[in-house]
């Protein structure tokens, strides 16, 4: 969490023909934001797609499943869009499923840094997962037979 924003940026640097996109969780994002200022100021194009449940996801979701949702500091709210641009990156937010094709069409066309603000849904769990405490094998994941 907090390492794909600086290793796209490294990746471009590694391979600057080459197209480099970075999916970050809302979270991952907010830890190294200010990389921001390093991306705008030498114009580096990498396209940044946050999946944004405007939320600390992994937290909401232990919070949820282990403590009867006493949801405590996870509410996130992020204008990532408008922290982007106030950095001189362009960028949009894609609230429908419909418009996602076009969002990436417009990042990977645009020559510099764009960024991608997907809304998804807000309690949307993420599986599989260990509970606190507990070894691998109590895993919990409801989509295996």
């Amino acid at each position: 969490m907090g390492y794909g924003l600086p290793a796209a940026m490294g990746a471009h640097f590694a391979r600057p023909d080459e197209p480099v996109c970075v999916v970050a969780g809302d979270g991952s994002l907010q830890m190294n934001i200010r990389e921001f200022g390093t991306i705008a100021q030498y114009d580096i194009p990498v396209r940044i797609l946050v999946l944004n449940n405007r939320y600390l996801g992994m937290v909401r979701q232990w919070q949820e499943l282990f403590y009867d949702r006493r949801y405590a500091f996870t509410d996130l709210p992020m204008d990532f869009v408008g922290i982007a641009r106030a950095y001189g990156i362009e960028g949009e937010t894609v609230e429908a499923g419909g418009d996602v094709r076009s969002a990436l069409s417009n990042a990977l066309e645009h020559a510099g840094p764009y960024l991608v603000d997907f809304r998804i849904e807000r309690e949307e769990n993420v599986f599989p997962m260990v509970p606190p405490g507990a070894a691998i094998n109590a895993m919990i994941d409801p989509g295996a037979g």
